[in-house]
């Protein structure tokens, strides 16, 4: 049957793999965006909002799980990621098409609930799935445009979700952006549903193999046969894990969101509270033309990293932001924020953040939101910084303020673009799904690590200071990035095997 091959088609290769990112943003979006805005017309108050979003995060905390079963049972002749996703997708789309059918889901809390927290189990399933994909697939020349591209493309369907199905709700009713998310989803599943992994691979149960033999690459296949029992899959994760660069990683990915979680607790009364900023201002710069810059400098970072590799676009990106952290903890900061008061922030209360430090509601469409509060809304309370600065104009230094900001995130976009394909290079192909997912998480623990410390730092090392710190890390991630190199991968035989 002629079916396209993802091995042997880059093109398809990653519009697939951008695409099914794209699925997984549009529900995102919708829900932290249409959906929290139905409800509060419906009359929810915070509580009842902030508990069908806890709902909807719950599945994505305990997503390392899926790993070592997609790894271990993921042999099949239909191919080897292929079938999970095929699930996931299913669940995705029955899931939706459940909440479509619920008559009024601002007042069937209950019903709605359960529906959010199947929905995420096998989004994130998904998730697990289509990144061993990428690893299993994608060869070396390939790996930063791609990230790139996806990392852009979970922001696309993020967009959508947030945007574009507000607009259908606002015009035409809840259960329309409902119907509309489920022909999205819906159209995407058909991708991964009319092709496969491998020539060779059976496209659907009954069906031959595939007979697309053509190839636009001469990179050849990663060897990626499904580890065979339980103790094989323990000694391939025992090889994953046990050697120098993949341990660096490990404490790169925490490090290159450390932080992005300390500073950003306290940047938004920094902005508000020191520097004049209304709360629309602030909102609009993070949310808007922040998250623009940070597209950009994902997609140019995943390219930029093709051409002259992963490592240096983390590396020289990183010494540059740590420059920009530095400048303007011992630069800036002083001449503008007069006080010497502490910033209190109440510990596990930050509110959620994407891996570059934003508020996860303002990284979706942030002018369809309360921007930024500086109250207990987002976890932050009892903030005695002090007046702003009596002689100070508030649109005074405001156009550095937005260079800052606009750098900031065009950097971290391309540091996360290119760390993700150099994790694409460290990871395995034999427990890949097991081995990136750990590398996510170690990324969510420096940032909800330094998110913990980001008052204790600036009450003991005050504004300045925390800004300091954050260059550091930085720095550190530069330094640290070049042992990630992985020149040699030993096989379960013992033997050497060119990485």
């Amino acid at each position: 049957m002629n079916v396209i091959a993802l091995s042997e088609h880059r093109v398809v290769r990653i519009v697939v793999l951008c695409a099914l990112y794209v699925a997984q943003g549009v529900p995102y979006g919708f829900l932290t965006v249409t959906l929290a805005a139905a409800l509060v017309e419906g009359g929810l108050d915070a509580g009842q909002i902030g508990g069908i979003f806890a709902l909807g995060t719950l599945p994505w905390a305990f997503k390392w799980v899926w790993g070592p079963f997609v790894d271990r049972f993921g042999n099949s002749r239909f191919g080897r990621r292929r079938p999970w996703i095929l699930v996931a997708q299913a669940g995705m789309v029955l899931s939706l098409v459940a909440m479509w059918m619920i008559p009024e889901p601002t007042v069937a809390l209950g019903l709605l609930g359960t529906m959010v927290v199947i929905h995420n189990v096998f989004n994130s399933l998904q998730d697990v799935c289509v990144d061993a994909l990428a690893v299993d697939l994608l060869p070396p020349e390939d790996r930063g445009k791609a990230s790139g591209l996806m990392y852009g493309a979970k922001y696309l369907g993020t967009a959508i979700g947030g945007g574009g199905l507000s607009v259908l709700a606002y015009r035409y009713g809840l259960h329309s952006a409902f119907a509309g998310m489920v022909v999205i989803v819906a159209a995407i599943a058909m991708l991964p549903l009319f092709t496969v992994e491998r020539p060779g691979d059976a496209p659907w149960p009954g069906t031959g193999p595939s007979d697309d033999a053509t190839s636009d690459s001469d990179q050849p296949h990663p060897e990626n046969a499904a580890p065979a029992s339980i103790g094989s899959l323990l000694r391939q994760l025992a090889l994953a894990f046990g050697n120098r660069p993949a341990i660096v990683t490990a404490v790169v990915a925490m490090l290159a969101t450390a932080a992005s979680g300390l500073l950003a607790p306290i940047g938004a009364i920094l902005f508000v509270r020191e520097f004049g900023w209304t709360q629309e201002e602030y909102g609009a710069t993070t949310g808007g033309v922040a998250v623009f810059a940070g597209l950009i400098g994902s997609v140019g970072g995943g390219f930029l990293a093709d051409f002259v590799g992963p490592r240096r676009v983390v590396a020289v990106c990183s010494l540059i932001l740590g420059g920009l952290l530095l400048f303007f903890g011992l630069e800036v900061i002083p001449k503008r924020v007069t006080s010497t008061a502490a910033v209190e922030i109440t510990a596990g209360s930050s509110p959620e953040l994407e891996p570059d430090g934003r508020n996860v509601l303002a990284a979706s469409i942030p002018p369809l939101a309360e921007p930024v509060s500086t109250t207990t809304n987002d976890g932050l309370e009892g903030v005695p910084i002090g007046d702003a600065p009596p002689s100070a104009d508030p649109s005074t230094g405001d156009s550095t303020f937005v260079a800052y900001l606009i750098i900031e995130a065009l950097l971290i976009g391309a540091i996360n673009a290119a760390f993700f394909a150099v994790c694409f290079g460290v990871c395995r192909p034999e427990v890949a799904a097991t081995q990136f997912t750990a590398y996510m998480a170690m990324m969510n623990l420096g940032m909800s690590g330094a998110q913990g410390l980001s008052g204790m730092v600036a009450a003991s090392q005050g504004i300045a200071g925390a800004w300091t710190i954050g260059a550091i890390a930085q720095f550190s991630v530069a330094a640290l990035i070049p042992l990630t190199l992985l020149t040699t991968r030993i096989t379960v035989s013992g033997r050497p095997q060119k990485g």
